[in-house]
């Protein structure tokens, strides 16, 4: 996968996540994530600690280490949450629901890449120019 796509177990793009861009190299970002929680949270978060590398990536770098969803794909031996036979579950359903936006297309980005395959997903994707979107 290029830089501008690093897929999710729940389908979201990690690349467009402001946490996982903050911590590969956009200060700017990070000085605002910086400056929201201390704002929003009353909490004083180190810069090196706004980092995230995705599903992927060591779980002692990433962001929402206790994801039920990614652990549960984990421990089923999952790379995409589409690959198990419970799909959609109560789990991804509920994130779904949670009133993000970015977090409402999860299930239809998955049943879709189960439909035509991850590589095919993505291409699709890039030829609606969807490469730049929110995670």
């Amino acid at each position: 996968m290029s830089e501008e796509w690093n897929l999710s177990i729940c389908g979201l793009n990690c690349a467009k996540c402001d946490i996982y861009e903050a911590g590969h190299g956009n200060e700017e970002l990070r000085n605002r994530i910086i400056e929201w929680f201390k704002k929003e949270r009353s909490q004083t978060v180190k810069p090196e600690k706004i980092t995230c590398e995705g599903c992927r990536g060591p779980i002692d770098r990433h962001w929402s280490s206790d994801c039920k969803i990614m652990l549960c794909a984990k421990k089923k031996g999952h790379e995409y949450c589409f690959q198990c036979s419970d799909f959609p579950c109560e789990l991804l359903e509920e994130f779904a629901s949670d009133g993000l936006s970015h977090h409402k297309r999860t299930v239809e980005n998955l049943k879709k890449m189960k439909e035509i395959g991850v590589q095919a997903w993505i291409a699709e994707q890039k030829k609606k120019g969807a490469a730049l979107f929110c995670p």
